[in-house]
């Protein structure tokens, strides 16, 4: 199957609607980079595809910003053996496909089917036929421009495994072994956990075991029933709150014993109570004094000393006046005596007041009398009243204060007796005594009574205690039985499910032989098929003679942790060096040449392929001369077996390989596409055909 022509609108760089015609046996696109070379090629895979893996965007990445309709419409037009074929892909928000041939069109999910059918039956197989058809064009038909070397430097060994496997047909055992492996380990998983879920089922069967061996084996003595109903009995005479414990089966002991503790617990505290009361009654009874009158006396002391001390403020006060009169006379003589010591200074002939004329002598005389002082005031010594008032309340207090203390002393005693009586008195009632009959020999009386019905209860535990025993005999006979039912239960389960375990065990081993032998089967092939290709790869390599001393080149293959895995090397024969990792010896001229190769060796020794062709785009880019000219010699050769469609965006490239790729024969045809300019309408396309050039090229010496 060949390509015959494209047209697209709205596709990425194309904003208006191209057609390009691709019926050659080579097609040469040329043009400056970014004028749609690339959108091109992309188009031919998103048509044959519906995506482009290397865009890493959703769907909407492909709609060209500039075009008018907002949708993406590519139409590719495939010659099958004479039968035009015509796959119609367009994107407006939503995906739609038509496929057309001459018997019938198809659209929508039967379009994709039917055109996986025609280009790679091979992929119906495949969980993901989509990315089974992607991986076989971008790794044998299309050699993308930004991933030239991806399968050698890009891809890991299993990735490249895959790609080969699909490939060369065992891609399904592949895909088998990847969903056989999936299985196995979910298989692998749900044996372990029955594996799992067997050790808490184990462990319960020995518990049980070992619960068998504890309860024992031998008879146990018939019960006691008439010997038990006395028991009872007993119990209820002696107090015992027993309630209904008439039961079916197995008597009911231990509402019995619970009931005999309770008795006696209550038993024991009316005792401590009565040994208490005894201890309490040979005690001496305090006295207790009468404290009424002496409170009255008290009343009427605190009566006589406030009024005493009313009498001593009374007369506190009338002191405390006479002195402030006293006081007041001694400050107004201090003053007259001062100002007559002034006025003496400044007497002279006229009164320096009132300026008037004055007997000096009398005056004069009279101011040192007033500052004589005519005799001192004497202060009245303190009155008798106060001293007498203040005695009369002194013995008051004292007589108070004694009066006080004689009451505090007889409430204490009635306290006291108030406490005892009051001990006495709920220590009777704790021993089930009235207070009034509470005499020593009442409580001696009580107490023997209790003692002696202590005895009785703890006898009466004792039987029970017995009693208890034989019923537990019992129960554990009825235990016996349980227990053994159970555990032939549980091992009836056990053998069982370890009957599927050790199935599962066994599938999971014939699993693991299968996959064995799937790795072991694809890896063959894969390596057979190699080995048939490697003879092309050295000599595809060495035809461009990309490096002076790694001149060979091989396909490894290997199975590590059960995965095939492919890479490739580069050997120097002569000095018999390999290198695993083509890139620490090769430059990257020289790995875009070994890419090229191992692209060129897949592409044709793969008879297949969905599609006869070789599409590179723009893989000379990075090619140094030499391997330049010897690449475009390689293209040349290829053109006889293979549709080549090539891209560059060096001119003289194109016109290179226009030369070297022009038609030689009849039949044969070349096709150049020529991307000019770019608007934002699209790529500005020439296109035209190389003419015919029957006479071959010869090699002219120079002169």
């Amino acid at each position: 199957m060949r390509l015959k022509s494209i047209t697209l609108s709205g596709f990425r760089g194309f904003a208006k609607m191209e057609s390009i015609d691709l019926d050659a046996d080579a097609v040469i696109v040329s043009g400056a980079n970014g004028r749609g070379k690339t959108s091109m090629f992309d188009a031919i895979l998103w048509a044959l595809t519906g995506s482009v893996e290397r865009l890493h965007g959703d769907a909407g990445d492909i709609v060209s910003r500039y075009s008018p309709s907002g949708e993406a419409r590519v139409e590719l037009n495939l010659d099958d053996a004479g039968a035009s074929v015509r796959v119609i892909r367009r994107f407006d928000g939503e995906a739609h496909l038509s496929l057309e041939t001459s018997n019938e069109t198809v659209r929508g999910a039967s379009a994709q089917t039917a055109l996986i059918d025609l280009l790679w039956p091979e992929a119906r197989a495949a969980s993901e036929p989509d990315d089974a058809l992607s991986r076989s064009l971008t790794r044998a038909m299309y050699l993308q421009q930004d991933v030239v070397r991806e399968f050698v430097e890009a891809d890991d060994e299993q990735q490249r495994f895959s790609v080969v496997s699909e490939l060369v047909g065992v891609g399904r055992v592949t895909e088998l072994q990847r969903q056989l492996e999936t299985s196995r380990t979910a298989w692998t998983r749900a044996t372990n956990r029955i594996d799992d879920d067997l050790k808490p089922l184990r462990n319960q069967i020995m518990a049980l075991e070992e619960r068998l061996r504890r309860l024992g084996e031998g008879d146990t003595p018939a019960f006691d029933q008439r010997g038990f109903d006395a028991w009872v009995e007993e119990a209820q005479r002696l107090g015992a709150d027993i309630g209904d414990i008439r039961s079916t089966g197995i008597p009911a002991v231990e509402p019995v014993l619970a009931a005999l503790q309770a008795t006696q617990l209550s038993n024991d505290r009316a005792i401590s109570s009565l040994q208490r009361l005894r201890a309490h009654l040979i005690t001496e009874v305090p006295e207790a004094i009468a404290a009424e009158p002496l409170r009255a006396q008290v009343h009427a002391s605190e009566a006589i000393v406030a009024e005493a001390s009313t009498q001593l403020q009374i007369a506190q006060e009338s002191v405390a006046a006479e002195l402030r009169r006293q006081a007041e006379v001694r400050d107004q003589a201090e003053s007259l005596r001062a100002l007559a010591q002034l006025a003496l200074r400044h007497l002279g002939e006229r009164c320096p007041v009132c300026d008037q004329t004055y007997d000096q002598e009398a005056t004069r005389a009279r101011l040192q009398l007033q500052i004589g002082g005519q005799g001192d005031l004497e202060t009245a010594p303190p009155s008798p009243s106060v001293e007498i008032a203040a005695v009369q309340l002194e013995a008051a207090q004292r007589q108070l204060a004694a009066e006080e203390a004689a009451l505090r002393a007889a409430e204490r005693s009635e306290t006291l007796r108030a406490n005892w009586d009051e001990t006495r008195d709920a220590l009777a009632r704790e021993a089930g005594l009235a207070a009034s009959t509470s005499l020593p020999a009442d409580v001696e009386e009580a107490l023997t009574s209790r003692q002696e019905a202590d005895a009785r209860l703890r006898n009466l535990r004792g039987l029970g205690e017995q009693y208890s025993l034989q019923i537990a005999r019992l129960a554990e006979q009825n235990q016996r039985a349980e227990v053994d039912n159970q555990l032939r239960t549980l091992r009836e389960d056990l053998a069982g499910r370890e009957l599927e375990h050790d199935a599962r065990v066994v599938t999971g081993e014939l699993a693991n032989t299968l996959l064995a032998g799937l790795r072991s089967a694809s890896t063959r092939i894969v390596t057979e098929e190699l080995d048939r290709i490697g003879p092309l790869l050295q000599r595809i390599y060495a035809s461009v003679e990309p490096h002076p001393s790694f001149r060979a080149v091989r396909f490894l293959t290997s199975i590590s942790r059960g995965h095939g895995r492919v890479w490739t090397t580069v050997v120097d024969e002569a000095a018999q060096k390999v290198v695993n990792e083509p890139s620490v010896v090769l430059s990257s001229s020289q790995l875009n040449v070994l890419a090229v190769s191992t692209f060129l060796s897949l592409n044709l020794a793969i008879e297949s392929l969905p599609l006869q062709v070789v599409a590179m785009d723009d893989p000379l880019q990075s090619l140094d001369t030499v391997n330049l000219l010897g690449l475009a010699d390689l293209i040349r050769r290829v053109r006889a077996s293979r549709q080549v469609l090539v891209s560059t965006h060096d001119e003289r490239l194109a016109d290179l390989l226009s030369r070297k790729l022009r038609p030689v024969a009849s039949g044969e045809r070349t096709r150049v596409v020529k991307f000019d300019a770019w608007t934002r309408e699209g790529p500005i396309v020439e296109q035209y055909d190389v003419p015919l050039d029957a006479t071959p090229l010869k090699l002219v010496a120079a002169g």
